[in-house]
């Protein structure tokens, strides 16, 4: 996905583009005018390095005890129709983030001093004062708790609700405030979809049009972003085949080769069509038009009705080319202006670039970090180092192994935390393309399943690889493992539940984690060592299990109370399984 490296579509068109900032924007970020730069590094053996900047650190811990109460709503809109919503209210005891806490509440009446465990709390609107949660309690040191509340006493508007949470303690000396909104929004009229983000488990709802459901029902999203004018364009018939292989949405590439640098919108209207015939959702892509805001509101009004729109996609990288610090929020402010129904989402690829400027302009954030066949410590197509204030080797202060997968999703959690936000849920991007600049060859079927599985293990709520046409093993194999995770059955698990990183002894470089629904879990298991093993492996559970239910890719495991156990592994095995 880092347009200034692909040789593919319309590169020829793309030097220049993605290579130079003006010297404006030099100015704005502290560079030397005139030199390239991606996520803020000098690239060129004729540039010296310098500092990029843009880093974000982990804040000054506090020496005592804070109390972190925030509120956000379980979904990020209601409609019109919906009587009844939600908050997800979290206190947890924090050294980051927070107001004082002290252990203790008084007691005038018994004149007893005891511990203070529960927050008290109400939930009102700031304009009018409207009380929507009042005399209700949260446990301290405790997260996720979600309260309900009554919609009857506001009226759709498209502007959101400023609401306010205040908490205290027993005897009032101890007293929380925190902010959030809420999204109470009108019907549609014109038939166009509408799609949440469920803010507690990071997941997509949908209603499914094709039956005339007004349920709202998980989705997860598995695709490819797609070649318009070097596939897709080609054939309408190429809609169902692409669908036909398992996938559920589709991501397609503007074509930068036309003077709007988007699409013909009479040709891509045919295949819209198709696409809300059958249910094949859209990620509509503005990566080459969305810092024009005449453009956007031009393609938002024209796609935003379509019934089988599912998000919009602004930047593509814009950390790594260096974009306006201020360029995703931008067009996010107008597009939710022009289409509240739908989420925004873009993708990063820097390490750590001016995370939080880039993220303000997303409801979704991916990330892209290709290991395959890599070199991250030399370019040679620049003949320079790459280190953490120069060069560019394709993947970002990467190692080059699949660990990079998982460390960049644990990463970006950390950052939000390090920002004190709620936790924005991320898709991944894996690598499914080779034998160009950077990446010698294409990743094997197997560490394509890798790759997936372990944005998966670490909270992907939706996948989206680079890209189609990919290898005929490739997108067989990836058709495959998105029947399985966009199935009823384990998308429930994915986007109903979190993830809980399991212990693993017996062989390093194991990655598993467990989602729990009722008395069924989830696991998936994924070995990234290249060679087989004929060790014995054992898994912790979070509790005692009876047997393996259903093997739904690769094979089962023998449980033995609370562990997991088999005898050997092999090179590059996924393993995905429930146990009851």
């Amino acid at each position: 996905m880092a347009i200034m490296f692909r040789l593919t579509w319309t590169i020829s068109l793309l030097v220049g583009l993605a290579l130079a900032i003006s010297d404006e924007l030099a100015a704005e970020f502290g560079y030397p005018a005139g030199v390239d730069v991606w996520c803020g590094k000098a690239y060129r053996s004729t540039n010296g390095s310098f500092e990029p900047g843009g880093w974000l650190e982990a804040p000054a811990l506090s020496s005592t005890p804070l109390l972190d109460l925030s509120i956000r709503p379980r979904t990020n809109l209601y409609l019109a129709s919906e009587k009844f919503a939600s908050f997800v209210i979290d206190a947890p005891i924090s050294y980051m983030h927070g107001s004082a806490y002290t252990n203790a509440s008084f007691n005038k009446q018994t004149n007893i001093t005891s511990a203070f465990t529960k927050l008290f709390i109400d939930v009102s609107v700031v304009e009018s004062g409207l009380d929507l949660i009042s005399s209700s309690n949260v446990t301290v040191n405790t997260t996720n708790n979600e309260f309900g509340f009554s919609l009857s006493g506001l009226t759709p508007r498209i502007e959101p609700y400023e609401i306010v949470i205040t908490g205290a303690s027993g005897d009032g000396a101890q007293f929380y405030t925190a902010t959030t909104e809420l999204y109470y929004i009108p019907e549609r009229t014109d038939g166009g979809s509408v799609v949440k983000v469920d803010n507690l488990y990071g997941g997509l709802l949908v209603q499914d049009y094709l039956k005339n459901s007004t349920a709202f029902t998980p989705l997860f999203p598995y695709t490819y972003y797609t070649s318009w004018d070097g596939w897709l364009e080609l054939s309408t018939d190429n809609i169902q085949v692409f669908k036909d292989k398992g996938y559920n949405i589709i991501h397609i590439v503007p074509n930068a080769g036309l003077a709007n640098e988007a699409f013909d919108f009479d040709e891509l209207d045919k295949f819209l069509d198709i696409m809300d015939d059958i249910e094949l959702w859209l990620m509509f892509d503005m990566r080459w038009t969305y810092k024009n805001l005449s453009s956007v509101e031009t393609q938002v009004n024209r796609i935003k009705s379509r019934k089988s729109m599912l998000l919009w996609y602004t930047g593509d990288e814009p950390d790594g080319q260096v974009d306006a610090l201020n360029s995703t929020k931008i067009t996010y402010d107008l597009i939710k202006s022009l289409d509240p129904y739908h989420p925004i989402s873009l993708c990063l690829n820097c390490y750590n670039y001016y995370f939080a400027n880039y993220t303000s302009g997303a409801d979704i954030i991916m990330s892209d970090p290709y290991p395959i066949a890599v070199n991250t410590s030399f370019s040679v197509q620049y003949d320079t180092v790459c280190n953490t204030t120069y060069g560019c080797c394709g993947c970002d202060d990467c190692s080059g192994d699949f660990e990079d997968v998982s460390e960049r999703l644990d990463l970006y959690k950390s950052y939000q935390a390090y920002l004190g936000l709620p936790q924005k849920p991320q898709w991944g991007v894996p690598q499914a393309f080779g034998n160009e600049t950077f990446w010698a060859r294409y990743p094997t079927e197997d560490e394509e399943i890798v790759m997936n599985m372990l944005f998966v293990n670490h909270g992907a709520k939706g996948i989206a690889m680079w890209d189609y046409p990919t290898e005929p093993g490739i997108a067989n194999i990836t058709g495959e493992l998105s029947k399985v995770l966009t199935s009823t059955l384990i998308s429930s698990f994915l986007l109903g539940s979190f993830e809980e990183a399991l212990e693993i002894k017996g062989l390093q470089r194991v990655d598993a984690a467990a989602w729990t629904m009722g008395s069924s879990m989830l696991v998936s298991v994924v070995n990234k060592n290249y060679v087989d093993t004929a060790a014995n492996v054992s898994i912790s559970l979070p509790g005692a299990a009876n047997a393996v239910s259903q093997v739904v890719w690769g094979s089962g495991w023998t449980i033995n109370g609370s562990t997991l156990i088999k005898a050997g592994i092999k090179a590059l095995e996924v393993d995905i399984f429930i146990i009851s």
